[in-house]
């Protein structure tokens, strides 16, 4: 495992410094940016410092965790970092400079060349995870009266590690006219322009389109880039698959961790401190909770001490209603964040919901109901009319719970707030207080009837 040669390199410290350099790199640099949280600062730095190349220091900046990100810029200062963020890619270098606290970006951005720092801040200023935020300014760019021998021409002449297989034809005020691939520009004749070879549909993205969104379309469209514009149909860049990859896995994660209450980004990347800070808060939710749980319990207490054989069966009630309400809300944040859900279909997929778990909740009312019913009283010395109790308390509590769990997440995007939150303790929480609430004044009815 890298990680073992890596600590057995740092519990040696007689080891010659050329022999350290060439074991940090005959390990991949890919494998130690996944690894490299596990290690101290201090030694993070040396590796960062032994590797060969600005390539690899590059990549392995970019592909580590955000945390080792950070004390490496913090080691080595604006004076290092500047020059090295030059030559990278400048969608991944802006990607960095955004991560670190403002004064940080600010003194890095005064080390660098003036077009180079100019050219980062209009990307910085996007959010991380959009199309602006995303997308690199370096594009093939085609005028729409040059030629196709022209334009291979120009291609062979300069080469870039930013040049891709598509080329963009950008008008005089530097509008985005369409766009062709290699392909489509080596099936035409050496004289035919760019105007006539651009391919019928042209999608694009705007600055602030989000990268599911992207996703969605370059999926749906076959495409390996897409050009990003303003509302004035003017081109800013272009976004590749690549990038939008890794955009769409980050948020994924953070949804995921977020979903589950723990934090919003990579918990094994992180001190034991900051993932007790992040933590606490949903716990604290939980606390909440419980607390008007009891008091809901509390409330109950006459009826409850006549019916003690209710209490048996509150988990039961809770934790099927807790499971529904929580596929409810995950299905609808993952189709939000698809894009499967729009505004044109959100109607007929919340009617469907409602109606798998009102459904349901008949299905498993009934059957519990019956069988509660069946065994009350030669095992529970009560009587039948315990099932009635615990049957309509699940088909309620149930029914309640897909509703919370269908619109909760819609009411958290209406409030800008991340619908991800409401699959973790906060449905959980809701669900538990509202489904006891139903159970015990169902119970309290039933029986009041006998």
């Amino acid at each position: 495992m890298p990680i073992n040669q890596l600590k057995s390199l740092f519990s040696d410290p007689e080891i010659p410094e050329g022999r350290a350099r060439e074991l940090i790199n005959s390990l991949d640099h890919f494998d130690i940016a996944r690894l490299l949280h596990q290690l101290d600062k201090d030694k993070k730095v040396f590796i960062f410092q032994y590797l060969t190349g600005d390539v690899k220091r590059q990549e392995l900046l970019y592909e580590t965790d955000a945390e080792s990100r950070q004390e490496i810029i913090d080691d080595l200062g604006p004076e290092f970092m500047a020059p090295f963020l030059e030559g990278m890619p400048k969608d991944e270098a802006a990607d960095i400079i955004q991560e670190s606290e403002p004064e940080v970006q600010q003194k890095i951005l005064e080390q660098m060349v003036p077009d180079e720092a100019q050219t980062l801040k209009n990307l910085i200023r996007y959010q991380e995870q959009t199309a602006g935020g995303m997308m690199t300014p370096h594009f093939n760019r085609v005028d729409p009266g040059e030629i196709a021998s022209e334009i291979l021409a120009k291609m062979i002449r300069n080469p870039s590690k930013d040049t891709v297989t598509d080329f963009f034809v950008v008008s005089p005020d530097q509008k985005l006219v369409g766009f062709f691939s290699l392909r489509d520009l080596l099936n035409v004749l050496p004289h035919a322009k760019a105007i006539d070879i651009i391919r019928e549909e042209s999608p694009r993205v705007l600055l602030d389109e989000p990268c599911e969104k992207i996703a969605s379309l370059m999926d749906h469209e076959h495409l390996s880039t897409v050009p990003v514009v303003d509302g004035d149909n003017v081109v800013h860049g272009i976004v590749t698959f690549d990038d939008v990859f890794r955009g769409l896995k980050q948020t994924t994660n953070e949804e995921f961790y977020t979903m589950v209450g723990a934090t919003d980004t990579n918990p094994f990347a992180r001190k034991t401190s900051s993932k007790i800070a992040a933590r606490a808060p949903w716990l604290f939710t939980t606390f909440i909770g419980g607390m008007v749980s009891a008091f809901v319990l509390k409330s109950f207490q006459v009826s409850l001490t006549e019916f003690t054989v209710v209490i048996l069966f509150i988990p039961f009630v809770l934790g099927l209603a807790g499971n529904v309400g929580i596929q409810g809300a995950t299905i609808i944040v993952r189709g939000l964040a698809t894009g499967d859900i729009q505004s044109d279909n959100l109607h007929t997929v919340l009617k469907s919901e409602l109606k798998v778990g009102f459904s349901n909740g008949i299905i498993f009312g009934v059957i519990c109901g019956l069988t509660i019913s069946f065994l009350a009283e030669k095992f529970l010395e009560t009587s039948p009319a315990l099932g009635i109790t615990v049957g309509l308390g699940i088909i309620l509590a149930v029914t309640m719970a897909t509703l919370i769990g269908s619109f909760t997440p819609l009411l958290f995007l209406k409030m800008n707030i991340d619908p991800a939150i409401s699959t973790g303790p906060v449905i959980t929480v809701l669900n538990d207080i509202i489904g006891l609430t139903i159970y015990l004044y169902t119970a309290t009815r039933v029986f009041s009837m006998l």
